[in-house]
């Protein structure tokens, strides 16, 4: 079921229009943008490539900035093909990038298929902690120093594990070395560290915002944003 949203600035008037819109690349290998609906989820999972589209707003330059996340791939189609037919898509300014479980072998860097995927937390003491779940009681009096995604791969052909660790939550404030270093203390397989949480603007690196109730109006910059209308459609 998708959602669209006029907003309207309580100043100046100004119109703000957002949608939940999904895209999928279709056997011929044309991309196509559409609301997420029954319909276009169907076509998206039948889809050669599909993923969501998130729309930001950077005050510093006024620019939108729209980010294309790939959630699933066929092996029938690059990832390079799909990032070329994202940018040849429109003119808008984009951020195309992949969901964090997909992952290419450190050595060969051939595409490789997930294995395992748990959550994981370091604990103010140091401790290591991976589970299916960081939520359950085992787990609610502890406080962590950082935790998030834990992805497992294994190349066949180099005979090797890799271990993929994405930082969701960093209570600590720690520094992205110190963190890569306290993982790889924990394994001795390759490690590939991601901080999941990117949120400059690519044009002038500015912080991203999304637009959304009580937002401060992009355009004359003193009134703010209250929705006018929101539809559900299916």
């Amino acid at each position: 079921m998708g959602i669209h949203t006029e907003y309207s600035c309580s100043e100046c008037g100004m119109k703000v229009v957002d949608s939940s819109d999904i895209f999928w690349v279709d056997a011929e290998k044309k991309i196509h943008v559409d609301m997420q609906t029954v319909s276009s989820s169907r076509k998206a999972t039948d889809s050669l490539a599909s993923g969501g589209i998130y729309k930001y707003y950077c005050y510093n330059c006024n620019n939108y900035i729209y980010n294309f996340h790939i959630t699933r791939k066929s092996r029938f189609i690059t990832k390079e093909e799909i990032i070329q037919l994202i940018e040849s898509l429109d003119d808008n300014h984009k951020i195309i990038d992949f969901d964090n479980r997909f992952q290419n072998c450190i050595h060969c860097r051939q595409e490789i298929p997930l294995r395992q995927e748990k959550s994981f937390a370091i604990d103010e003491m140091g401790e290591f902690f991976i589970d299916d779940s960081l939520y359950s009681e085992d787990f609610e009096n502890k406080k962590f120093d950082f935790s998030g995604k834990y992805y497992g791969y294994f190349c066949q052909d180099c005979g090797k594990q890799i271990n993929k660790f994405v930082i969701l939550e960093n209570d600590a404030n720690l520094d992205d070395s110190l963190i890569k270093e306290i993982l790889q203390d924990h394994t001795n397989d390759l490690t590939v560290y991601i901080n999941d949480s990117y949120s400059n603007c690519p044009i002038c690196g500015d912080e991203l915002q999304v637009l959304g109730e009580s937002s401060i109006c992009p355009k004359c910059k003193v009134g703010v944003l209250h929705i006018e209308s929101q539809q559900l459609i299916d």
